[in-house]
């Protein structure tokens, strides 16, 4: 598989880990049979599923299409990167340009409200809103 999706959600989102098992399981059930889902990490305040494909969309999209709920959404990230790479494209929230990666520098909170991104109208000319590279690294302030 050419592709690593990342669905990720704060940690404190899964309160016991036979809720983070039936999500897994959840997600497993909801994407298509060409994508293996790799299990999970949790720490530095996320919690990460893995999930390798082909298609990282089409992946987005099964996902979105069978638990993609307001609530699920609210707190969710997904990114992907080939399997060899390391630079993300962040697929949701839509146009967000924030950087992505497995673990955060300390004091770093992706699902605070002080990292909420501000998320222009419309895509650059050329650039898919389904699709928006992630940022290197987070603004120092």
């Amino acid at each position: 598989m050419r592709y690593q999706v990342i669905f990720q959600f704060p940690e404190a989102y899964f309160p016991t880990l036979d809720d983070l098992i039936a999500f897994e399981a959840k997600l497993i059930a909801s994407l298509p049979k060409t994508c293996d889902v790799d299990g999970y990490d949790t720490g530095s305040g996320t919690t990460n599923f893995f999930v390798y494909t082909d298609s990282p969309l089409a992946a987005f999209k099964n996902f979105r299409t069978y638990l993609g709920t307001n609530q699920v959404e609210k707190n969710l990230r997904v990114s992907y990167r080939d399997v060899d790479g390391d630079a993300y494209t962040n697929l949701w929230p839509f146009r967000d340009s924030r950087p992505f990666d497995i673990m955060y520098p300390k004091g770093v909170d992706p699902f605070s409200a002080k990292s909420k991104r501000s998320i222009p109208k419309r895509s650059p000319t050329g650039v898919s809103k389904l699709e928006t590279p992630a940022a290197d690294e987070w603004p120092t302030q």
